[in-house]
């Protein structure tokens, strides 16, 4: 990232730190736009320059693929369940130092409807850029297996993150690592007999 671009995302991600943190005291309804500007030392219309509104600021900037990684997954030419598992662990990295935060939203977003529904929304998108990488790693993949794997992928990682934040497993790259590798147990349920 370039100086303006690391700025701006210690920004959000500050005001992010704040959203949650009065959400999580206060209670999300009773949280302003105007109050976490405050208490992130930032004015209103700074806020507004990051999120349009505050549920947007829980959720924080997008948590895109690290766009390095992301070009290393696509030239690899080992098993693709092994670069996908050091492609996702160069994701999931980033986030350990926020397992609290991220505990917070997930248990926000079950009791708020707009929250939830951003949350889906981000990993609906976070699919569809899973979609693009897989087709650029596998030109002329059938669409529909694509699709599949992509959603297998999003899922296994989900899970690691709900189990990660809740104390289920404490170590998220593990958690990860294992879930990627139910993709195979999964896949191979399919063609034994009942």
């Amino acid at each position: 990232m370039s100086l303006l671009q690391t700025r701006r995302f210690r920004t959000a991600k500050k005001i992010q730190a704040a959203a949650v943190e009065l959400a999580v005291r206060e209670g999300l309804a009773n949280v302003t736009t105007e109050a976490i500007a405050r208490h992130a030392g930032i004015s209103t219309r700074t806020f507004f320059n990051y999120y349009p509104y505050k549920e947007a600021a829980l959720m924080g900037p997008p948590p895109d693929y690290p766009p390095e990684a992301s070009e290393q997954f696509i030239a690899g030419t080992g098993r693709l369940i092994d670069d996908l598992s050091v492609f996702i662990e160069a994701h999931l990295t980033r986030f350990l130092d926020e397992r609290e935060m991220v505990g917070h939203i997930l248990s926000l977003s079950e009791q708020d409807a707009k929250l939830e529904a951003l949350r889906n929304s981000a990993m609906l998108a976070r699919r569809a850029q899973m979609r693009g990488l897989l087709h650029r790693r596998l030109p002329g993949s059938d669409e529909r297996v694509i699709e599949i794997l992509a959603a297998a992928i999003i899922a296994a990682t989900n899970a690691a993150t709900k189990d990660w934040v809740s104390g289920n497993r404490m170590d998220f790259i593990a958690a990860a690592h294992e879930n990627l590798s139910l993709i195979l147990v999964a896949a191979e349920m399919l063609d034994k007999p009942a």
